[in-house]
């Protein structure tokens, strides 16, 4: 079998919603021990992310005042308003130009495994040649987080009109979408509500 040269993978974590429903930045909700944005930052490295983006909004201090973010690259966004499509645009044209893939992570999202990384950087080797540039966890059928997408494939994102959201690159583009089964129902799970949250970590 031909050697897999290997991937340059990094995470860009989106953390620049109000968290109105939460109440609370999510970024900084106890996980474990620890800020929930660290949980996930971790989560990504030993799934075999090199590097690390941080998109945040207006909690911008307090969430660098209350977490260590390490080696990530922070970046503001200035009008999170926006959508988060404008975090998901700041946080790939900040992208170091030796990379070959980004997963785009909510933080909200901290039932995903090491392993899922692994899994969809490793699909990722094995389908780009074949054109696949998008890759996405599916559990049961239903499509969850983290997105991984190629590198080459940003510019429909950064295309996109202001009113839409990044779904709308995976319904325009289905040819080149992968979905990656995984056993982990956690890939389903975000969490806008303490409710929520609550429920999530009972799920640990």
């Amino acid at each position: 079998m031909d050697d897999v040269p290997p991937i340059n993978a990094a995470v860009i974590v989106l953390a620049a919603g109000e968290s109105s429903r939460m109440g609370r930045p999510k970024a900084l909700l106890d996980w474990r021990g620890k800020p929930l944005i660290e949980h996930v930052l971790a989560t990504a490295r030993q799934g075999g992310c090199a590097g690390s983006l941080v998109v945040l909004g207006r909690d911008a201090e307090a969430i660098m005042a209350g977490a260590d973010l390490g080696d990530a690259t922070v970046l503001v966004n200035p009008d999170p308003a926006r959508g988060q499509i404008s975090s998901i645009r700041l946080g790939m044209e900040n992208l170091d130009f030796s990379t070959d893939c980004c997963l785009v992570w909510p933080v909200d999202c901290p039932l995903v495994r090491p392993g899922d990384v692994r899994a969809l950087i490793d699909a990722y080797a094995r389908w780009r040649g074949a054109l696949m540039r998008i890759f996405m966890p599916v559990y049961q059928g239903r499509r969850g987080h983290p997105m991984l997408v190629d590198i080459g494939f940003r510019q429909p994102f950064m295309e996109l009109p202001p009113d839409a959201t990044a779904r709308k690159v995976l319904d325009d583009n289905p040819t080149q979408v992968k979905e990656v089964p995984t056993d982990n129902p956690g890939v389903l799970v975000d969490m806008d509500t303490p409710e929520e949250y609550r429920a999530a970590l009972a799920a640990l």
